[in-house]
């Protein structure tokens, strides 16, 4: 009777959130729901969502026109889908192709698939679809065939995604196979046998991962890891599954669709790019005003080590680009007290944290203030306390932030809580993520340097620029991509496109698609900065044109208006004509192309959309004389510009 009661008490909070139009409170209330574990109420969230329709488009949930191709029954599964896609900000506009008409919809370009224009693509293969003839190799031993089946298998697969991929730009998600959970080798056969079918599916899902890599805007959803969580034995139910190709058991539809729309969810946007976390009873138990710098539990023995292995983790985000912050009312000697006695016990020292906030302000300032420090928006920020007040306030004042409350009774679990979340999850990881913590000390290090330079142009002819000037599939292509999708500052019109749009740029002779890496005196900032331009008549077309908040300020803007218009004149263009399309946050921009010499044509300016034209044959714009430039003959990267690793 008292779980009835609550679960008539969340439904009537998600009835009331809808009916008040709040959309923050409404997927609190849908989440809080369906944490209880029943499935009848996804299909009621489902229904709720439905009857929202456009709300959510404005509360900026992305509509994704999505097309399934399959070879198992998904259709009961659409609805848990449908509420995923809501809870991680999309809403899903799905078609699902014929059962086990995979083939000839990723490779008929003139099919329903190719047709449709979709953004998104889900390929759900079964094991047995995918590579067959290996449960009857495998049984038989035949080691040298087992080899020569996966590679085929993999190579058929991946040969369909090509085919697709060089007609369609929708970004496609592959599953790969669930292990199988009874085979005739048994447990100790399977783990010990290397042409066991366990270690052979295994090397399926490892080369087809392989194969998505080298295709783009291609993610693998490793389906057997979730399998693995929820249970592999529980994962299929054999009946449904024999009797109408069901593949997944109900009670795991939800952890199948979270994973689903985690890995779809990648390749649409970027990672959270801040960790801001609390030190006491979260970077380590117990308050250090009281306990003192030998009370606070860290280390090896328990519960100590449930914070080193929260440490741990940070550090591991840290070594991949996630920059980590800290926020913590005490006083700053004490924190630096505690961190060098404790030293032996901790897995961070204060200097892998790249700005920190420790003092009595309230949490919510300090976080702004760091969103300042670092010219960074407040959605690139996780914020991690125990405190629930400072959790809430942070909700109620900065819903932009992410907010992960700290289970105090429970710190070991705080780990599985940051890793459930999709707030990192990236499909890719390049060098220049690796390197941002780095580059991040070295922006200190300038910010001191500028402080006794008697001018701007003396400050910034003493840290040395060069600009290297490189082709955007050379950047490497992933790289360009990244910056098309997260930089939001200094973004004069904020299109996001793929890595397959963005090669059309590169393969057309009539366009210009140009990266630029910046390096000086205090080390590498890596690629930071993108244009793609488009030749119309006489005019060439600014269809991006974006850098980094982290280097704006240096000129580098200006380099690279200066390349785009000389590479155009040389071309024959007589205008150089860009957009300014304003969002709440590209306002640094704004008057970008007026200060360099562009007019604004009034004829071809609407509502949200300025344009711009510079005389080519009048003027061209000039690089800054403090830039040194490099590998600008056809943007090819000038051997003086690789910086040793």
């Amino acid at each position: 009777m008292q779980a009835e009661t609550a679960f008539r008490e969340k439904r009537e909070a998600v009835q009331s959130a809808a009916a008040a139009g709040s959309i923050k409170d409404l997927l609190h209330a849908v989440n809080e729901l369906l944490a209880l574990g029943r499935g009848t109420d996804v299909a009621f969230c489902a229904t709720v969502f439905r009857k929202l329709g456009p709300a959510l488009g404005s509360f900026g949930h992305r509509r994704l026109k999505t097309s399934i191709v399959r070879s198992v029954t998904v259709e009961p599964i659409l609805p848990v889908l449908q509420v995923e896609a809501v809870l991680h900000g999309y809403v899903l506009e799905l078609e699902v192709g014929g059962y086990g008409s995979y083939m000839d919809e990723l490779l008929n370009p003139q099919g329903a698939l190719g047709r449709s224009g979709a953004d998104l693509v889900l390929v759900v293969l079964d094991a047995e679809d995918i590579a067959g003839q290996l449960p009857e190799l495998c049984a038989a031993g035949r080691a040298e065939e087992i080899g020569s089946e996966i590679q085929n298998s993999v190579g058929r697969a991946t040969q369909m995604l090509r085919g697709y991929r060089a007609d369609s730009k929708g970004r496609l998600v592959v599953q790969g196979c669930v292990l199988p959970e009874a085979t005739s080798l048994g447990a100790v056969g399977d783990a010990n046998v290397s042409y066991s079918l366990v270690n052979a599916m295994r090397e399926v899902n490892r080369q087809l991962a392989e194969a998505c890599r080298s295709i783009p805007d291609c993610a693998f959803f490793d389906v057997d890891q979730v399998a693995a969580r929820y249970g592999r034995g529980r994962w299929r139910d054999e009946r449904m599954f024999l009797a109408s190709r069901l593949a997944v058991a109900p009670g795991a539809f939800r952890p199948y669709a979270h994973g689903l729309m985690r890995t779809a969810s990648a390749l649409f946007r970027a990672p959270r790019k801040v960790l801001c976390t609390d030190l006491d009873n979260t970077l380590w138990g117990g308050v250090l005003g009281e306990d003192g710098p030998a009370g606070v539990a860290t280390g090896a023995a328990f519960p100590g080590n449930a914070y080193l292995a929260y440490q741990r983790y940070l550090k591991e985000l840290a070594a991949r680009g996630i920059l980590l912050a800290i926020t913590s009312k005490n006083n700053p000697s004490d924190v630096a007290e505690a961190f060098g006695q404790r030293a032996a016990d901790l897995a961070l020292t204060l200097d892998d944290f790249v700005a920190r906030k420790i003092g009595w302000n309230e949490k919510v300032d300090a976080l702004r203030e760091l969103a300042a420090e670092l010219s960074l928006g407040l959605d690139s920020f996780v914020f991690v306390d125990d405190n629930p007040m400072e959790c809430e306030a942070v909700r109620q004042h900065l819903p932009e932030v992410a907010v992960v409350e700290v289970p105090v009774s429970e710190p070991w679990r705080l780990v599985e809580m940051l890793s459930e979340q999709w707030y990192f999850d990236a499909a890719t990881v390049t060098a220049d993520d690796r390197h941002r913590s780095e580059e991040y000390r070295a922006q200190a290090q300038r910010a001191a340097l500028s402080e006794n330079a008697t001018s701007r142009e003396e400050f910034l002819g003493s840290l040395g620029i060069v600009c290297t000037f490189l082709s955007a599939a050379e950047a490497p292509l992933e790289r360009s991509v990244q910056l098309l999708a997260k930089t939001n500052q200094f973004n004069l019109t904020t299109r996001r496109y793929s890595a397959s749009e963005v090669m059309e740029f590169v393969d057309d002779p009539q366009c210009q698609a140009v990266a630029v890496r910046v390096r000086d005196r205090f080390g590498d900032a890596g690629v930071v900065g993108l244009a793609l331009t488009r030749q119309k008549s006489d005019a060439c077309w600014v269809d991006a044109l974006l850098l980094s908040c982290r280097v704006i300020g240096r000129g580098i803007e200006t380099a690279i208006l200066a390349q785009l218009a000389e590479h155009a004149a040389s071309m024959g263009a007589r205008w150089l004509v860009g957009e300014f399309i304003e969002t709440k946050k590209n306002a640094p921009c704004k008057e970008f192309y007026p200060e360099h010499g562009f007019t604004k044509d009034q004829a071809l300016s609407v509502h949200g959309t300025e344009v711009y034209r510079l005389d080519l044959a009048v003027r061209l714009p000039e690089s800054p004389s403090w830039l040194t430039l490099e590998g600008t003959e056809n943007y090819e990267l000038a051997a003086s510009a690789v910086v040793p690793a």
